[in-house]
């Protein structure tokens, strides 16, 4: 019986990209659009579209960190060198973090005010950081300034998601308050520290 000891770059790449389009396409089906046939009464357009904002947050939230992954993954492959059996089974653990996150995404919209909503979501991405920081690990590329980069975006949103997790035991709309400073604030931060503090050697 034949055992591969290497896996080709492209082949990962191919079924990795082709994970994160249907996990990021998923998301936006939970965007109903409002029902005027079953409207009840008090009820008008504008009503059934405040209804959808919980799944439209939603929507925002995970794209835009299924987007930060992507790039990570992308740092990781830029070598585009075959890949050994331990960085390609990591792989399969992201890309299955990556699969799983439209449900509780889904969770999120529809009950935000439920503590598991949120530590479901926190747990995906966690998950898909650790898988992430464990390909850098084995990676032959880590020392470069992409693969700093790799694990620095891949430390915050492991910390991001456990803090989220213990803030949620207290309370829910924490924990979506700290996704939300993630997004908005500590994200773009790193992209920052990414792009001024590891620069490339000339």
């Amino acid at each position: 019986m034949m055992q591969h000891k290497s896996f080709l770059s492209s082949r990962i790449n191919a079924l990795s990209d082709g994970v994160f389009a249907i996990a990021m396409t998923l998301l936006v089906f939970n965007i109903q659009i409002p029902d005027l046939v079953d409207i009840k009464p008090g009820e008008d357009f504008q009503t059934k579209m405040q209804q959808q904002i919980p799944h439209i947050f939603s929507w925002l939230l995970s794209v835009a960190i299924l987007c930060r992954l992507w790039i990570n993954h992308n740092h990781l492959m830029a070598d585009h060198e075959s890949k050994s059996v331990g960085f390609t089974s990591l792989n399969f653990l992201l890309l299955g973090a990556v699969a799983f996150i439209p449900f509780p995404s889904a969770l999120l919209g529809e009950y935000p005010d439920q503590a598991w909503s949120v530590i479901l979501l926190s747990i995906s991405y966690a998950v898909a950081a650790l898988a992430i920081a464990g390909m850098w690990f084995i990676a032959p590329n880590r020392a470069s300034v992409s693969g700093k980069r790799v694990l620095l975006v891949s430390m915050v949103m492991l910390l991001t998601s456990i803090l989220a997790c213990l803030l949620t035991i207290f309370n829910p709309y924490w924990g979506l308050a700290l996704w939300i400073t993630y997004v908005v604030g500590i994200a773009p931060l790193a992209y920052l520290m990414e792009r001024y503090v590891f620069v490339e050697a000339d």
